[in-house]
């Protein structure tokens, strides 16, 4: 988040030849965004969706702010003394950045310890050392865009992106100024910041549509934003009565404020191409009421007014321990929260916050000498830095939830990571020039696109292609090879979004050429229906066997368990584990079964054999695997096959006749 939480009275902040006189509606603007901030990651439910769902804004408004304030210090500065002093303006960086995010990651070390599994143990590990680097937004896309990535409300140093962004704008900003003042004046800063504004945020725009999910942890698509506060905080020391009076004054803080809140209250940020234009409305409405407040309006009075002021000296430190607090809490809940521990969150947040605003940020930001502060943060992250190379160089593996589970799963594997890497080995052990996994879901392997699998026996020659669910068909298969005797099986990815690319690959390879037989089995997401028949319009004429794959069953039984784990630790072992069978139909996504009719219907208006993966899994109108009859879970998620699983399916595949000439003559 922003540097400007950390500026609580920013505005009086400056040293002894540069100060600003301070404004406590800023307080409260920046109240309002960690409040939207807030509430946007509480996920409250509401109306089929979630409270405030465009309260991420909340980060784009103290992006404005952060640049408005630290530009007005460092003109001030200059103007007051004529130069700008780097060194000054990074020590006083650190005095407010670094003790209150030591202290919250002190505090989440030992929470870490005991909610953590070793796989995201390790991934908090690492999230540690980049939020010290502040390089945890590029450590964070690259994390969640892995396949399979566990869900970003899950990872409690997570909202650490937002510092990473601005410290890396701050890395290049000041000495900008320092060049621009030296060789230019003010209205050369104007200039270049103008152009730096609009070259970012056409920027932004761009990558926001070519690549969404990196465009939001890009630096340069949040440049634009800062550089927007640092134009206004240009243009409010040169012409601050500008447009100031009259009705424009007296309409624009209600307006602004409006749009403001109509955005965090009706944009979802999936639905729409953010950082870029469409965030242009909250950064206007921002720098307008930066602008336009004045003391006598009543809009000013109520930003001005104590709790918000209070919250907002806060925002810092609310922000700080809000996410690790909720990511925590939503990892020790079985299920989906209640509203009440929801409020336990909050209150939680507040009593952290206030306490260490009081006894850490204040103090160490206003009182600490030098070489005290010094000290006592090294000290801060010695416990910090080692306890993360303990856990990346696998030192420290067995955490308290594991052992605290260990009796409950018995033989079953409790970290679903390692049973999702695990689901990857047989295709592994066929690529010895390549490490094969989750990444697979999303390309082909090398392996896919060049090598001949099949013999020259003379057996059936099945071709699998899909995502990560023709994986589990494979594994099916594979782990029953003698239950199928007549048949050999390849493989060939092709993921959702690179369909057309996909089969101009898939028809290049010699697997293709050799196969006789195009299975397509995929989870069938919106692009992927879409494409089937397109699909099946390129593969039909070759001439080749076309089968489809109805969907597999798919359960969830909220929250961020698989809704095996949500079962066994729901019932703490007072229920036989068998009993998830006969429940797990009531928990079965409702989309399985109408999706599979759709499917169903597909094949048959294309003329092509279907299979049902879901009849694998759910036999009965009354029953749905995820336990094997040995105890084991069959599911790793909500709805990809363990390795046991893929076993007893393809078993139940092969009672069902699949690939054999009596089932192919009767379909």
């Amino acid at each position: 988040m922003p540097k400007i939480f950390l500026l609580a009275s920013v505005c009086t902040m400056a040293s002894q030849h540069h100060s600003l006189a301070y404004r406590p509606e800023i307080d409260g603007l920046r109240a309002i965004a960690v409040l939207s901030v807030i509430v946007y990651h509480l996920k409250i439910p509401i109306g089929g969706g979630s409270l405030l769902p465009g309260g991420f804004l909340g980060v784009d408004l103290f992006f404005v702010l952060s640049g408005f304030l630290i530009t007005q210090i460092l003109i001030r500065e200059f103007e007051s003394t004529g130069r700008i002093s780097i060194a000054d303006f990074y020590w006083r960086r650190a005095k407010r950045i670094l003790p209150p995010l030591l202290l919250v990651m002190l505090a989440s070390l030992p929470a870490a310890w005991m909610i953590l599994l070793p796989s995201e143990l390790d991934r908090f590990a690492l999230s540690l050392l980049s939020a010290l680097g502040f390089v945890s937004n590029f450590f964070w896309f690259f994390e969640l865009s892995e396949y399979g990535a566990q869900s970003g409300l899950l990872q409690p140093f997570l909202h650490t992106w937002s510092l990473a962004i601005e410290e890396q704008f701050y890395l290049i900003f000041p000495p900008l100024l320092i060049i621009l003042f030296k060789f230019g004046t003010v209205r050369t800063v104007f200039w270049v910041v103008s152009v730096g504004l609009v070259l970012s945020l056409v920027a932004a725009e761009g990558l926001t549509r070519f690549h969404p999910a990196f465009s939001f942890y890009a630096p340069t698509s949040r440049a634009w934003e800062m550089l927007a506060g640092a134009l206004l905080a240009i243009l409010r020391l040169k012409r601050p009565e500008a447009l100031i009076g009259g009705v424009i004054e007296r309409v624009a803080p209600p307006l602004a404020f409006m749009v403001f809140g109509v955005s965090i209250a009706t944009l979802h940020l999936s639905k729409i191409s953010h950082p870029g234009f469409v965030t242009l409305p909250v950064v206007i409405a921002t720098c307008a009421l930066l602008w336009f407040l004045t003391p006598h309006q009543p809009l000013t009075r109520l930003l001005s007014s104590k709790p918000m002021v209070e919250i907002g000296k806060l925002s810092y430190s609310l922000y700080l321990w809000h996410f690790p607090i909720f990511a925590f809490g939503r990892l020790s809940t079985v299920g989906s929260p209640t509203l009440s521990e929801m409020g336990i969150w909050v209150a939680a947040t507040y009593g952290a916050s206030y306490l260490g605003y009081r006894f850490i940020e204040r103090p160490f930001r206003f009182s600490m000498p030098p070489m005290r502060f010094a000290t006592i943060c090294g000290a801060a992250l010695l416990p910090i830095i080692g306890g993360a190379a303990l856990v990346t160089s696998g030192t420290l593996q067995q955490t308290s939830k594991m052992q605290s589970l260990a009796e409950l799963y018995g033989e079953n594997e409790i970290d679903n990571k390692m049973l999702a890497q695990a689901s990857w080995s047989l295709l592994d052990a066929l690529s010895p020039d390549e490490d094969i996994g989750s990444w697979n879901a999303l390309r082909p392997s090398q392996h896919e696109l060049n090598d001949l699998w099949f013999s020259d026996a003379p057996t059936r020659k099945v071709l699998l292609i899909g995502d990560s669910h023709s994986k589990d068909v494979y594994n099916a298969l594979t782990l029953n090879a003698d239950l199928f005797p007549d048949i050999e099986v390849a493989r060939f990815n092709i993921h959702r979004k690179s369909v057309p690319e996909g089969l101009e690959q898939l028809r290049n390879t010699p697997n293709f050429s050799k196969s006789d037989t195009i299975v397509i089995a995929s989870r069938y997401y919106r692009e992927y229906a879409t494409s089937l028949e397109r699909m099946l319009s390129t593969l039909v004429p070759t001439g080749k066997k076309i089968i489809i794959l109805g969907p597999s069953a798919e359960f969830e039984a909220g929250g961020s368990q698989p809704l095996f784990d949500w079962f066994i630790q729901k019932s703490t072992g007072s229920s036989p584990i068998h009993t998830l069978n006969r429940i797990a139909p009531k928990y079965e996504r409702p989309s399985s079964k109408s999706l599979e009719e759709r499917i169903r219907l597909v094949s048959k208006n294309a003329n092509v054999q279907f299979l049902s993966r879901r009849d694998l899994i759910c036999p009965t109108l009354k029953e749905c695997t995820l336990v094997t009859p040995k105890g084991l879970k069959t599911m790793y998620d909500d709805t990809h096959w363990t390795l046991q699983g893929a076993q007893l399916f393809g078993q139940r595949a092969a009672e069902a006749g699949w690939f054999s000439e009596r089932l192919a003559i009767r379909d």
